[in-house]
């Protein structure tokens, strides 16, 4: 598996946009808490990331999702499906905001780029 980096600011809008996932079903699944712990070890969130991306608007950091990279957004994109999946239920909130998230980003035009989107 290929490290992704991610500034400092940039892990902020990861952190935002998790939670934000996690909380679209209104049902936190203590799966979700668990996958959600992990990407922080692999993304190396520290406390005072995780602070500030728990007080970052969620539409700020799809905002500042869009001038990541192509890759950092297919990462993102990937993360937010682990935990999309992670509580192992089709919720169709969890759906919407994945798929508003990819379109206002441009995900979506990468993943079909990529022949995913078929």
């Amino acid at each position: 598996m290929v490290k992704i980096l991610f500034n400092e600011t940039q892990k902020a809008a990861v952190v935002s946009l998790l939670i934000e996932m996690i909380n679209a079903d209104h049902y936190v699944d203590p799966n979700e808490c668990t996958v959600f712990d992990t990407i922080c070890v692999e993304c190396g969130i520290s406390e005072e990331i995780y602070r500030l991306g728990r007080a970052l608007d969620s539409m700020v950091a799809v905002d500042m999702m869009k001038s990541m990279s192509d890759v950092q957004k297919i990462a993102v994109a990937q993360l937010l499906t682990r935990v999309i999946d992670a509580d192992a239920r089709d919720d169709d909130k969890e759906i919407r905001l994945f798929n508003y998230i990819c379109k206002a980003t441009g995900v979506d035009v990468l993943i079909d780029a990529m022949g995913g989107g078929e």
